[in-house]
């Protein structure tokens, strides 16, 4: 196979670079622990260790197919390797390759049948039937006192997938509240308001226009988590002139380290410490760190760049500051269905309010509150992009989304199961289909068990009121200025 072009650290001995590969794995550096490993790998194909660290590397760098044929040379070499093929079923599926990945799923089950996390995984790719044999095991494991809690967690997500495809809702929803009630810690209500609160006092000054000469514009892909930004993600990369890096970290990065600037230099940890404060030449400092944090050493060719992070919506603020010429587009899905999608999925990391109804509820009007304030911020510079319009009619609402971010349009961006990217979130297998409703109005099957969510968001009325703000953004890319 041909390995990607990277440079390789001269003058280390194999053992040292392999255990310095190691510790760059830990700390997240990824690209420097591909560059030590690249040259072992070359002098010794078969070094199961290294092949393992390189395919993890590849796939957190986002080569999905390279880290494919780097666990295939791995099973190669030694086929007994329940973890090796789960991971390799793992990569498959984020590149598109489903059959592939469930033949690897296949393979690891048959060499370690009892393994619950591989059971779930392979239950997200192919449901079992509510009678298989696999679904008693699960309800075993989740009943079992000794199951260790993550594998009891995994268990119980896949049982309520099972059953909710069975049709059975009451007894999928009662799987996904055991499930979450073990997981449900780390969501502060409390900050998030204060944090709200103190975007919707800030003293915002004009905003400016601009161009950040020799780099792309970012378009920054917004919402909560579960409305449709990787639908959105997956449709405009198909345009030639559109990259993506995904949910990068690099705006939370960036903005952690200006508030740790400016509470230095001025003794104000507030959340917006940073506005008004920061000179041109700390802009452009920090405008180089955002930089560094995307792209590395290497920055897309494309003139528009995708940050598909959700909840960056807390952020346009700053990044409109940073980055003048960005472009943001805020996801606006029925609420009941976003809450009710982030309430199923079991996330491996973040999004802590998605255990609780109530915090679901908290959460959704916090991020209304804040994008309706940015829009009057941002101007034009944000899109209100509502989910159900882009599904019932995409090319009208593709191509202004296109416009939004300044380019032409290209029938492609209408054939999301086409793109060859990996895509490595919880919606990876949606975004395998062409565009379609099967999503809308989910919540209906569930609205009993929804009612705590209901009642958090505000009930009836509130939904009416982000109804009508939806129907003018199909209109105008805006919310509507007023509630109904």
């Amino acid at each position: 196979m041909q390995h990607p072009q990277l440079r390789e650290e001269p003058g280390q001995p194999t053992a040292d670079a392999a255990a310095a590969a190691g510790e760059f794995v830990k700390a997240g550096k990824f690209g420097k622990a591909l560059r030590l490993l690249l040259p072992l790998l070359r002098q010794d194909p078969s070094d199961i260790p290294v092949l393992d660290l390189t395919a993890t590397c590849l796939v957190q760098v986002g080569d999905s197919r390279s880290a494919a044929k780097i666990l295939e040379m791995l099973l190669e070499h030694d086929p007994g390797l329940p973890k090796a093929w789960g991971k390799l079923a793992a990569v498959r599926a984020t590149s598109g390759d489903i059959e592939g990945a469930a033949q690897a799923y296949r393979q690891a089950l048959c060499l370690q049948p009892d393994d619950v996390g591989l059971l779930a995984a392979f239950n997200h790719l192919e449901p079992f039937g509510q009678d298989s044999a696999n679904a008693d095991f699960l309800r075993a494991a989740a009943q079992e006192d000794g199951t260790p809690k993550p594998q009891k967690i995994q268990a119980l997500f896949a049982l309520g997938k099972i059953e909710g495809k069975a049709g059975d809702a009451a007894t999928a929803f009662d799987y996904f509240a055991l499930a979450n009630k073990l997981k449900a810690d780390g969501y502060d209500p409390a900050f998030q308001e204060a944090k709200v609160r103190a975007q919707l006092e800030a003293d915002w000054p004009e905003t400016r226009g601009g161009e950040v000469p020799d780099s792309p514009r970012l378009l920054f892909v917004t919402g909560l988590p579960r409305s449709g930004t990787t639908l959105v993600e997956t449709c405009l990369t198909q345009h030639p002139d559109v990259a993506s890096i995904g949910e990068s970290e690099a705006l939370s990065k960036t903005a952690a380290a200006v508030r740790r600037h400016a509470a230095a230099m001025h003794g104000d940890t507030g959340w917006w410490n940073w506005l008004g404060r920061l000179e041109p030449e700390e802009l452009q400092q920090f405008r180089r760190l955002f930089w560094q944090c995307a792209f590395g050493q290497a920055r897309p060719q494309a003139p528009v760049v995708i940050d598909k992070m959700p909840l960056n919506c807390f952020e346009m603020g700053l990044a409109h500051l940073l980055l003048p010429n960005a472009r943001f587009l805020f996801l606006s899905r029925h609420p009941l269905d976003t809450g009710l999608s982030n309430f199923t999925t079991n996330f491996a990391a973040g999004n802590r309010f998605s255990c609780q109804l109530d915090w679901i509820g908290h959460m959704t009007r916090c991020v209304y509150r804040s994008a309706r304030d940015y829009q009057a911020k941002l101007g034009e510079a944000m899109r209100v992009q509502s989910y159900e319009a882009l599904v019932t009619a995409p090319e009208e609402q593709i191509r202004g989304m296109l416009t939004h971010a300044g380019l032409s349009w290209d029938k492609g961006c209408l054939s999301p199961e086409k793109n060859a990217r990996s895509v490595r979130t919880a919606s990876l297998m949606q975004v395998r289909e062409s565009i379609n409703t099967g999503a809308l109005g989910k919540w209906q099957r569930y609205e009993a068990q929804l009612a705590p969510l209901k009642a958090a968001l505000g009930g009836d009325e509130w939904i009416a009121q982000w109804q009508h703000w939806d129907r003018h953004a199909v209109e105008t890319g805006r919310f509507a200025p007023d509630p109904c």
